[in-house]
């Protein structure tokens, strides 16, 4: 039976003014209910029925929508089709909006102002750019091309399916522009990774007087906060502050990632200052202690967050899971899992991504793999992670071989995949299949090197001896050579040493005044191996006058639910007896199968018998020594270096793991050890 809406105290009831005002979806379900209790013989009302397809749609109940809209049995207008058409996309079925717009003009009904904004959102949320062109050519069939409203969504939908060009072309052709107009290629060069050009619109958009609003300004502190232009950002603060901007959790939370992305612990007194702490905000708190190395902190953060009474969703899990990575914790890891479980999160593609990229982080690869399996319609995202877990672990064939896999699979690569690409590569001494892969990277896939890309080259051919050729690489690149490039090839420098143009890379990284002591330690070892002691104790002095140290190395096991630390001639354990006996013993049983003390890697002017002395202390055969003590036999031993282990702990690993039938996986700074039976994974290419 159709129902009737002309009852003017229904409609009284049922007015725009008294829907709008339902703020929840059982307030209007009871206005509604009223109505279906005093049915009349009226015709049924086109606006009421238009305006409560609306709010159930705005309310999220899609079903209640489409029941309203079915019960008015004659020909609905537009107003009616957009407001079924917005319903859809409130419940992000994208896709079925444009069915109904398709139904629309089957029905002879043509599009107003209102449709097209409408269905270009749709194509933007889900990138579907070739349905967003067909629309681009309706909105000029049906004249409305040259409407602000129309062009906006157009310029939007350009930007976020990654076509510039059109959008920047749309805004130019405009020749009236709104703060609106201005925030869509603001915002729309900020999230394609184009900070400098969102930079300069926001620069343009003060020149010609616009007033900017809270999305103005939170693109242009997200475009700060890419460049790590953080001196920018910190003025952008200090305005926003006096502007009365700070209220806003929006610009709040912007302001808390741009400091994160900056290393600048502000991020923790924006957070103390916000008003409002939704669970967005907690969760970028979370993400930015993780990201800057706040590891117990951030794990604290999220049992506080719940304390809170917020319960955390997939942005919580995404952002905390990086933290169970950097910690190498597998325990840890597992514990994240089953909350996964628990709360129904095994659905959502980037927790499941994160928590792969922490199980392979953690040394567990085959369970990274089984999730990786268990992701149905995988994107790049998922892709690039487990090629790059591959990468790590030394397994650069199973890595290649994946990223030909993904290829057949119609997925395209980015430049983050490459990244994973070229250093697996690196790792496992590919050099050829290293330059085909960047060759593919310019030429099939259109992708401009970027820094990691370079650095990634020169590691590759720096490792393989090839330092020549990395030079010449360097000095054709486009770019400004980054410390990280003159680190690579200082790296290879030192395997293979090359003194003098060691030396070069370093005076270049010193002319950058880049004064991280690793790369001190890096031309002090290459002086050291040439037995340059002269030179060698000028760079430690060099040192010493910047006030810089060699980072203490240390070494870590997991058992149980604990993580026991080790240094170099540790005493401080409990069980240190216990280990330096089991440790005694281990070096006598490996020296009688064949273990010979690599003394060359102590780059000290001493004897070779306090060398071996030296060796013998090493964290991580105090940490392998404990582990044999305290697991049962056959169990595999995980260890966590945080400096890059030394050919000497390498060499005795082997033989331990082949005497004790027990398998090794040591994770340094660089990469991954997987050694069993006496061999490892990176086949002594490292």
């Amino acid at each position: 039976m159709a129902i009737s809406y002309a009852d003017p105290n229904l409609q009284s009831l049922l007015s725009s003014r008294n829907l709008d005002s339902c703020k929840s979806l059982s307030l209007l379900k009871q206005s509604h209910a009223r109505l279906l209790k005093t049915p009349t013989p009226n015709s049924p009302n086109l606006s009421l029925t238009t305006k409560l397809v609306s709010s159930y749609g705005k309310l999220g109940d899609l079903n209640s929508a489409l029941l309203a809209y079915g019960s008015y049995p004659q020909n609905p207008d537009v107003f009616l089709f957009n407001s079924l058409i917005q319903a859809y996309i409130s419940s992000s079925f994208f896709q079925r909006s444009l069915r109904i717009y398709v139904q629309m003009l089957e029905n002879d009904v043509f599009p107003n102002r209102f449709t097209f904004p409408l269905l270009l959102k749709a194509c933007s949320s889900s990138l579907m750019l070739s349905h967003g062109i067909q629309l681009h050519t309706h909105s000029v069939k049906f004249g409305f091309n040259s409407n602000p409203f129309v062009t906006v969504g157009l310029i939007d939908m350009y930007m976020k399916n990654g076509k510039i060009k059109n959008a920047r072309r749309l805004f130019d052709g405009m020749t009236e522009r709104d703060v609106v107009t201005w925030n869509a290629l603001l915002t729309g060069y900020s999230q394609n990774g184009m900070p400098e050009e969102a930079l300069g619109v926001y620069n343009q958009i003060c020149k010609v007087g616009v007033e900017v609003d809270f999305v103005a300004v939170a693109s242009v502190i997200a475009a700060c906060s890419q460049l790590r232009f953080l001196h920018q950002g910190k003025w952008i603060h200090s305005w926003v502050v006096k502007s009365g901007f700070g209220a806003d959790v929006v610009i709040a939370t912007a302001l808390l990632e741009m400091y994160a992305s900056s290393g600048d612990l502000g991020f923790a007194q924006v957070f103390d200052e916000m008003n409002a702490k939704d669970l967005i905000a907690w969760n970028c708190l979370i993400s930015s202690s993780a990201q800057n190395g706040l590891i117990e902190d951030t794990f604290k953060l999220f049992v506080e967050m719940q304390n809170n009474g917020l319960k955390p969703n997939g942005s919580s899990l995404a952002g905390i899971l990086p933290a169970v990575a950097h910690s190498g914790s597998l325990n840890l890891g597992k514990s994240c899992h089953g909350f996964i479980i628990r709360n129904g999160l095994h659905s959502d593609e980037f927790v499941m991504t994160a928590l792969m990229d922490a199980y392979a982080k953690s040394g567990d690869l085959v369970v990274a793999h089984k999730l990786f399996d268990t992701i149905p319609n995988r994107s790049v995202v998922a892709w690039s992670s487990m090629i790059a877990g591959y990468g790590a672990h030394g397994c650069g064939s199973e890595a290649l071989a994946l990223f030909e896999e993904m290829q057949a699979t119609n997925i395209k690569p980015n430049y983050i995949t490459y990244i994973g690409v070229l250093s697996a590569a690196a790792h496992t001494g590919f050099v050829n299949k290293g330059r085909e892969y960047f060759r593919r990277m310019v030429e099939d896939h259109g992708i401009i090197p970027r820094e990691q890309h370079y650095t990634c080259m020169v590691d590759l051919l720096g490792r393989a001896g090839l330092l020549d050729e990395a030079m010449n690489l360097i000095n054709s690149m486009p770019i400004k050579p980054s410390p990280g490039i003159w680190g690579a090839l200082l790296g290879g420098c030192r395997i293979h040493g090359h003194v003098e143009l060691g030396k070069y890379a370093a005076d270049r990284l010193f002319d950058m005044n880049y004064w991280d002591p690793g790369f001190y330690v890096l031309l002090s070892n290459i002086y050291a191996a040439a037995g340059m002691w002269f030179e060698v104790r000028r760079v430690r002095s060099s040192m010493r006058e910047r006030g810089l140290r060699k980072p203490a190395g240390w070494s870590s096991i997991e058992i149980g639910n604990k993580v026991h630390c080790f240094i170099s001639g540790d005493m401080t354990h409990l069980d240190s007896g216990k280990i330096y006996q089991k440790l005694e013993d281990l070096m006598e049983d490996i020296s009688k199968v064949g273990y010979v003390p690599q003394t060359k890697v102590v780059l000290h002017d001493v004897e070779d018998d306090v060398k071996e002395n030296v060796l013998r202390n090493h964290s991580e055969k105090l940490a392998m020594a404990y582990g044999l003590l305290r697991t049962a036999p056959g169990t595999r031993i995980r260890i966590m270096k945080n400096l890059r282990t030394c050919e000497d702990c390498h060499v005795a690993a082997k033989f331990i793991s082949k005497i004790t039938c027990r398998e090794i996986v040591l994770r340094d700074a660089v990469r991954f050890h997987h050694i069993k039976d006496g061999v490892c994974t990176c086949g002594d290419y490292w």
